[in-house]
């Protein structure tokens, strides 16, 4: 594959890999009991900001829990994602290595942990807490689909499939694993394949324009502009619609012309 290409695709799935596929996970330990009256209403805005898009704010909210006790693992873990989100990895990681410290066995820490290694460009650490997170709770479909995200960042493809495939059997036609797992088809240079998760991920619950542009840049990396103009033209304002078919003609322009193994 040209390299572009998999700079192209990376990009894509910090926004629409990590992002979409991330909420929190369920089943978390909400802390000292004698403090849930006083924690669950900034807690629920913490939620709430976030499901919004609104990270900074749910930073701060998340910021005030933690900063009481630092054992509410809900706090903890809403605090590392809104920072990750925010891109305040000092912070973040701060953060993390305490909580890993005190539950080095759970299996939403770990995989907290692990998403953050992973926006920070530290993919192999990454892999290595997103397979424990995996062992320690194997039915959680936002683990495996992370860990494929990891593997694709190593250029482990054949593992990748693996995560993506296990996340599928217990979240089937997810929008956000069928979005990941064409990316990473479309990085092994298996656009067939990718062109067909695409498509089955546009059609399914939850598909949003990022999914649907996906599909647009997987066509023209295939060489069908025209389904990929029809897609961005559909999706995207005038002037930035242009702006995208240019780039997509420009890409395609540079595939034709690297050199074949």
């Amino acid at each position: 594959m040209a390299p572009f290409r998999w700079v192209v695709l990376a990009a894509m799935f910090v926004v629409a890999g990590i992002a979409a596929g991330c909420t929190n996970q369920a089943g978390v330990n909400k802390g000292d009991a004698s403090g849930t009256n006083l924690t669950r209403p900034i807690l629920d805005a913490a939620a709430a900001a976030l499901a919004q898009g609104d990270a900074a704010t749910a930073a701060t909210y998340y910021r005030g829990v933690y900063t009481r006790d630092p054992n509410d693992e809900e706090a903890a873990l809403g605090f590392i994602r809104s920072l990750r989100l925010t891109g305040a990895f000092g912070e973040a990681r701060a953060v993390a290595a305490r909580t890993l410290r005190h539950r080095p066995s759970d299996s939403a820490v770990l995989a907290a942990v692990g998403k953050l290694d992973l926006a920070m460009g530290q993919a192999a650490d990454a892999v290595t807490l997103l397979e424990r997170a995996v062992a320690a709770d194997p039915k959680n479909w936002r683990s495996h689909s992370a860990l494929g995200l990891a593997y694709d960042r190593l250029g482990q493809y054949n593992r990748a499939d693996a995560s993506y495939e296990a996340a599928l059997k217990l979240a089937p036609d997810n929008a956000a694993v069928l979005n990941n797992y064409a990316l990473s088809r479309a990085m092994a240079d298996d656009l067939n394949h990718a062109r067909e998760l695409a498509l089955r991920a546009i059609r399914a619950e939850g598909a949003d324009l990022r999914v649907r542009q996906n599909l647009a840049l997987i066509y023209a990396l295939s060489g069908n502009m025209a389904r990929a103009e029809a897609l961005t033209k559909r999706d995207l304002p005038p002037a930035l619609a242009r702006q995208t078919i240019a780039y997509y003609r420009m890409l395609a322009a540079a595939d034709a012309a690297s050199p074949q193994p």
